[in-house]
C-alpha cells in the first residue's frame, strides 16, 4: 500500500475498496489533502485495453473541464485522481445529461494532447481482436468464433472526423455533482471517430437509438441522417465488442452475471446481423 501511494505526500487517513467496475479495482482515498480515487494498472485493466499513461495525459489536457477530475498524480503503479462528491445519476434520467457530456467531449480543444495520442485512434477491430485472444479457448464458443472471423476481416470506416471520444459514457459513470455533472472512469478514452462513441453510449445504456441521434444532431447541428447510418454501421461492432467484454469478465472474476449479460448481448447481436450466425 506504502508503496502505491510513494511521492504523493499525502498524510492519509482511510483507505476503502470501491464496488463495480470490472476493470478498476479502485480505492478511495481520504486524505488530509482531500478525497481521491486511486486507479492502479492491474493486470485485468490491460487485459480490457485500459491505459493508465493514457487517461493521465487525456485527464490532463482536460484539467480546464470542470466535467472531467482533475489528476492529483501518478507512479509506476497507477493513478490519482480527484473524487467526485455527489451520487450516480439514476438511468431514468441519465439521457439528456449523457448526450450533454458526449457533445463537451467530442468539442473539445485538442491542442494538449501529444500528436502520439493525436494519430493513434481507437480500433474497434484491434480491440475485438485482442479481446478475443484474452479469451481462454474453452471460453470461445463457435458461434463467437464465426462473428470474431467476420469482424476481424473487415475493414474500419471512418465516417466523420477523429475527435476526443470516452468510450464509456454510461450513467454508471455520471456523477451528479452539487454544481453540474461528473464525467469519470477515462481509461478507454482516446482519439476516434465521434460516431462509435455516440454508438457506445447508446447501446450501453439501452437508450432510444432515434431520440439520442436527433438530441446529439440538434445540439451540434449535423445532419441526423448521416449520423444514423454510421450508429447501425457500427451498432453490430460494439455489441460484439461488448459479448467479449463480459465473456472476459466472467473469465477473470467469475461472476456468472457477466456470462448472462454476454449471452444478452450476443442475441442482441444475433437480430442485429443474423446472416453471419449459423
Amino acid at each position: 500500500m506504502d508503496k502505491q501511494f510513494k511521492g504523493f505526500g499525502l498524510t492519509i487517513s482511510h483507505v476503502s475498496a470501491l464496488s463495480g467496475g470490472l476493470t478498476n479495482a479502485c480505492l478511495k482515498i481520504e486524505a488530509k489533502e482531500g478525497s481521491f480515487v486511486w486507479r492502479p494498472i492491474s493486470l485485468q485493466a490491460k487485459i480490457l485495453g485500459a491505459d493508465r499513461m493514457k487517461e493521465h495525459e487525456i485527464l490532463q489536457a482536460l484539467s480546464d473541464e470542470s466535467f472531467s477530475p482533475n489528476v492529483y498524480g501518478a507512479n509506476e503503479e497507477g493513478l490519482l485522481v480527484e473524487w467526485f462528491d455527489g451520487e450516480v445519476i439514476a438511468l431514468d434520467k441519465a439521457q439528456d445529461v449523457a448526450v450533454a457530456l458526449l457533445c463537451s467531449v467530442h468539442q473539445v480543444s485538442l491542442d494538449k494532447l501529444s500528436e502520439q495520442i493525436k494519430n493513434n485512434p481507437m480500433s474497434l477491430r484491434d480491440r475485438i481482436i485482442d479481446y478475443w485472444h484474452s479469451l481462454a479457448p474453452e471460453n470461445q464458443t463457435s458461434e463467437m468464433k464465426a462473428y470474431f472471423e467476420y469482424f476481424s476481416q473487415q475493414d474500419e470506416q471512418t465516417f466523420f472526423s477523429h475527435c476526443l471520444c470516452h468510450y464509456d459514457i454510461g450513467a454508471y459513470n455520471i456523477i451528479v455533482k452539487e454544481n453540474g455533472y461528473g464525467l469519470i472512469d477515462w481509461e478507454y478514452a482516446s482519439m476516434g471517430d465521434p460516431s462509435q462513441d455516440l454508438t457506445s453510449m447508446i447501446i450501453a445504456n439501452q437508450f432510444n437509438m432515434d431520440d439520442v441521434i436527433s438530441q446529439y444532431c440538434q445540439k451540434r447541428r449535423l445532419n441526423s441522417d448521416e449520423w444514423k447510418r454510421a450508429v447501425i454501421h457500427w451498432a453490430p461492432w460494439v455489441t460484439f465488442m461488448g459479448v467479449l467484454w463480459f465473456s472476459l469478465g466472467h473469465q477473470l472474476l467469475k461472476n456468472t452475471c457477466y456470462q448472462e449479460l454476454a449471452e444478452r448481448e450476443m442475441c442482441n447481436l444475433i437480430k442485429l446481423l443474423p446472416s453471419i450466425h449459423k
